[in-house]
């Protein structure tokens, strides 16, 4: 088994909270909504483990690294609302947990249907990314959605949404700068190389 290489585990940003204990990354991760370092710290202390499990999941490594980053997306979900019991200090057991219960409910879809590769987009970049996008207005997340995750050209979607190339590639631009003014100033910094344009 080789876990990927996750550069953000580097990131100074990240660096800073590695001696911080479980609950407290909880808790900022919970308190502080507009920073992600704190989940991406809880991802890099414990991505080895959550892949190990994965990896006994699915058949081939495409699959395994589409279940690993839909794991983490589930973890993502669950820690924001998790009211840890008095004295937990290690998330370890909780994770595994869980990650057992996303294993026994989740269906692998077949390698050629899977368009996530994990070196394009780590677990918490598409985690953040994916919130950033619930908060573009409807028109503009479909014509992201489409774009990015669909791969459509811009003739397709402008004909599956009534408009022309040019309005779908005038549009484009538009989603991108307000989905990356949705993103936490920090997670732009650890995944995108600096800070936002607006920033």
């Amino acid at each position: 088994m080789q876990l990927p290489a996750f550069c953000e585990c580097q990131h100074p940003l990240v660096q800073t909270l590695h001696g911080q204990e479980d609950g407290k990354l909880l808790q900022q991760f919970q308190g502080e909504p507009e920073q992600g370092r704190a989940f991406v710290a809880l991802f890099c202390r414990y991505a080895l483990v959550v892949y190990a499990l994965v990896s006994h999941a699915a058949p081939t490594g495409i699959q395994v690294d589409y279940l690993f980053a839909t794991t983490w997306r589930y973890l993502y979900q669950q820690l924001r609302e998790l009211s840890p019991p008095a004295g937990m200090t290690s998330l370890q057991t909780w994770l595994v947990d869980r990650t057992g219960d996303w294993l026994t409910r989740v269906e692998i879809p077949a390698p050629e249907s899977i368009h996530y590769r994990l070196p394009a987009a780590s677990p918490p970049l598409w985690c953040y990314l994916e919130e950033a996008l619930q908060k573009l207005a409807t028109p503009l997340r479909l014509v992201m959605l489409l774009k990015t995750i669909g791969h459509w050209s811009d003739e397709q979607i402008a004909q599956e949404l009534s408009l022309t190339p040019e309005q779908v590639a005038a549009l484009l631009p538009i989603g991108q700068r307000e989905l990356m003014t949705h993103l936490p100033t920090d997670i732009w910094a650890i995944y995108l190389g600096g800070q936002p344009a607006d920033a």
